[in-house]
């Protein structure tokens, strides 16, 4: 296991985002300006142009970028460079695309989107990898569809839907040439949410089972189901969230808790599939972390990470990633040449990623302090 890396960020990190997170909840008054700065910064102006390497249309990681028409999916490289945009626009309307899950064959891409729907609510949908690819409709209904998976054979998506009784159960749907080959078969008929699910290779999948206490709190912890139905229990909770199952299905990644000054915020841990403890990968005080994501070889981790204000509302998205042969392991940023961009839910595309430029993009917590701090300063020359 990789030991959690234990350095600060350092004071000006520190006090940076520390300083973001309390100004996120002073509404009206002046401090409230750096915010509305950073949020400028985050993605929220136009499109960065892509970048124009030889090999224009490769796709090496898929993320939703937050921008004025909502979340769309783009294709970025090791750098965080954007490159170009994976599904086609709608006429008009602001769209959500998010949850973008790639089959074992690299050919196609499913995502939960808004389209045709209201801004809360999801469905699945599919297209070929590609630029600007049209994309199908996978389901529709009054409920929620999100976060598909694709088994090992790239012959069904597994996702989470409220169309049982309004909580979320996990469901299978066939797929084949393209599309739906079949209804969607209900997996999961418990009383709790299912949710985040990641299919191993003999077809046993591993998801988090949330259940609510009463107001805002919740309880959470990772569960397996296995081929004939058994469930078990994987972890004891109370707050495990987003399992990702490493390519060789020895290892699951997921986010934890972890108390930094009295403040719990969401880490990534590894926990060995077989039993055994979890290990905390980086310490990332300030910033919350989930939605862990595999590199095809099994080095690398990718993940959203999220800076909140003091009242827990998001202020800033960032898609980060750990090399797992790093000692001691660092956190880095995905962080475009255009500048500051809101992004989230990545997926690895490519086989073989430019290891060298991973190792070079910068350090997240010291770069997400330099973000912070131009906002800042942004804002103090433009009161």
């Amino acid at each position: 296991m990789i030991a959690p890396e234990r350095r600060p960020p350092g004071a000006g990190a520190t006090a940076a985002l520390r300083f973001a997170r309390s100004a996120g909840a002073s509404r009206g008054s002046s401090v409230a300006a750096p915010v509305l700065a950073l949020a400028l910064a985050g993605g929220c102006g136009p499109p960065p142009a892509p970048a124009a390497p030889a090999d224009a249309d490769r796709i090496a990681i898929v993320a939703s970028e937050r921008g004025p028409n909502g979340a769309r999916l783009v294709a970025i490289d090791e750098h965080g460079d954007r490159r170009f945009e994976l599904i086609a626009p709608v006429a008009a309307g602001v769209v959500r695309d998010v949850n973008p899950a790639i089959s074992p064959d690299g050919r196609w891409l499913a995502f939960a989107s808004t389209r045709g729907r209201t801004f809360d609510e999801t469905s699945l949908w599919l297209a070929p990898l590609g630029v600007e690819a049209t994309p199908i409709r996978l389901t529709d209904g009054a409920w929620i569809d999100s976060h598909p998976a694709w088994t090992r054979d790239g012959r069904a998506l597994v996702f989470a839907s409220t169309r049982a009784r309004g909580d979320f159960d996990l469901w299978r749907l066939p797929i084949a040439a393209g599309r739906a080959a079949g209804p969607p078969e209900q997996l999961t008929h418990a009383p709790t949410h299912e949710v985040t699910p990641a299919v191993a290779a003999d077809g046993a999948i591993i998801y988090a089972a949330v259940t609510p206490k009463g107001g805002a709190e919740v309880e959470s912890h990772l569960e397996e189901r296995a081929p004939d139905g058994t469930i078990r229990a994987l972890t004891e909770g109370p707050a495990d969230t987003s399992p990702a199952l490493s390519p060789d299905g020895a290892a699951i990644a997921f986010s934890r808790p972890a108390v930094h000054e009295g403040m719990p915020h969401a880490e990534l841990w590894r926990l060995p599939r077989a039993g055994g403890p979890a290990t905390q990968l980086v310490e990332l005080p300030l910033t919350d972390e989930s939605g862990p994501v595999w590199s095809p070889d099994g080095r690398f981790l990718f993940a959203t990470s999220v800076l909140r204000g003091a009242d827990g509302r998001p202020l800033f998205s960032s898609v980060v990633h750990v090399d797992l042969q790093e000692v001691p392991a660092k956190a880095r940023m995905l962080r475009d040449h255009a500048g500051a961009i809101a992004r989230l839910t990545p997926a690895v595309a490519a086989a073989h990623l430019d290891a060298a430029a991973l190792r070079g993009d910068p350090e997240y917590l010291p770069e997400l302090a330099r973000i912070v701090e131009g906002a800042i300063a942004r804002a103090r020359a433009n009161p």
